[in-house]
């Protein structure tokens, strides 16, 4: 009898790469407040976002991405995970997720649509299903998709990722990627997102505490740029909704 779709897995398997952003840290690592006063260059950023309140910082940060209009996030885990995904507000993602299993992802409309190699789907939609379902995308019934609402579009990401974090702290000026940039660090899971201190105050990446040689960095790029949305072609989509019917 073939297995019904796992929809939750398919949650699971998708929003673990960035479970590190809302989620608690190691406790091994310098604390991130420190390391960015350390490094300080005592010049005062030349947009102001170090003369207002953390959280008055913070929300200008999420209103420039909002005006961006399109945005990337792109980078790793510390638990190894990766993501790349393109958002674009208020329409939708597309982009790759890879908890062990590299993801495809679309979201449009409200709808979500993934697919994946041959261990993905099987795990996820069961081993008969999965072999009926090679080269085709799983549309993921409507009850899941609040499961998802993380990669719903560019307002949704950055209000879940960042703006869900709580207080903040804020540290000094210092380089970043060779931009100036201010360091606003969560207390809760000593995460650290630089913004930019020069013209609007986009964000430049997140480091997960413990983060080192480019693991558990996620870097915010293409702002402004063109991204096509689509959803895929009819007739390589499978309902999942049709499958647990089966």
């Amino acid at each position: 009898m073939p297995q019904a779709p796992r929809p939750s897995r398919v949650a699971a398997a998708l929003s673990a790469c960035v479970l590190a952003l809302v989620g608690c840290g190691s406790d091994d690592s310098t604390a991130p407040l420190a390391q960015i006063t350390s490094d300080e260059t005592g010049v005062p950023a030349e947009n102001g976002i170090d003369r207002q309140s953390p959280q008055e910082a913070l929300g200008a940060v999420l209103t420039a991405l909002d005006s961006a209009g399109s945005y990337r996030v792109s980078g790793t885990t510390v638990g190894g995970g990766a993501i790349d995904i393109s958002f674009k507000v208020g329409v939708g993602a597309s982009g790759t997720v890879d908890s062990g299993s590299p993801v495809t992802l679309v979201a449009l409309d409200g709808r979500v649509y993934v697919t994946g190699d041959a261990e993905f789907m099987a795990t996820n939609v069961g081993p008969d299903a999965a072999a009926r379902m090679s080269g085709k995308w799983l549309l993921l019934p409507q009850d899941s998709t609040s499961k998802f609402a993380i990669f719903a579009d560019g307002t949704s990401f950055a209000d879940n990722v960042l703006g869900a974090q709580g207080p903040v702290e804020m540290g000094g000026v210092r380089d970043v990627n060779g931009v100036p940039a201010v360091g606003l660090v969560f207390p809760h899971t000593d995460g650290t997102l630089w913004v930019s201190a020069e013209g609007d105050p986009l964000p430049i990446q997140f480091e997960e505490k413990g983060a080192s040689a480019g693991a558990g960095v996620l870097r915010f790029t293409d702002f402004g740029a063109e991204v096509a949305i689509a959803a895929p072609a009819a007739e390589s989509v499978v309902d999942a909704e049709s499958l647990a019917a089966l």
